[in-house]
């Protein structure tokens, strides 16, 4: 068993690796915005994140603060973010979406949303809602796993082992 899910683990990640480069960062360099795919995930944690603090930007794209200042710095040359202080806490800087900024996000969005439709269309309707609910069952496991445990246990070694001849 544990042979047979090395190879669907290969497999898999394989698959993902370039699903996640098609896309993501490539997707993003096609849309011609000029963003990078930082900045598109930037924009689009600023929308959902309302308010967005500089140092919950820092947490989520784990760097450092003055990171997100570069980064913000060149957003706001861009006209697509603003930074304010918080009225309550003039220590606290705050990130916010300007108008050209969500139309540029939404750009990106729309473009990701008929690449993702094109490819779901290739797949016939039956297989489409079984990948789905299987993607979304293991998104489930996956936001519900302490990676850690996981790590320091013992069940079915998945070591490499030297061999990559499967």
């Amino acid at each position: 068993m544990c042979q047979e899910i090395d190879v669907l683990t290969e497999r898999f990640d394989a698959a993902l690796h370039v699903m996640i480069q098609n896309l993501g960062p490539q997707l993003i360099t096609h849309s011609h915005l000029g963003l990078t795919p930082g900045q598109v995930f930037m924009l689009y944690f600023i929308r959902q994140e309302h308010p967005c603090t500089i140092s919950k930007l820092a947490e989520r794209l784990e760097v450092n603060p003055s990171a997100i200042t570069v980064m913000l710095d060149r957003l706001e040359s861009f006209g697509y973010a603003v930074r304010i202080r918080d009225k309550n806490d003039r220590r606290v800087v705050i990130a916010q979406l300007t108008e050209s900024g969500g139309e540029a996000l939404n750009r990106v969005l729309y473009v990701r949303k008929h690449i993702l439709q094109y490819c779901l269309a290739q797949i016939s309707p039956i297989e489409l809602d079984s990948f789905v609910q299987t993607l979304e069952k293991l998104s489930n496991i996956s936001k519900a796993m302490d990676p850690k445990t996981i790590i320091e246990s013992d069940k079915c070694e998945h070591e490499p082992s030297g061999d990559n001849t499967n």
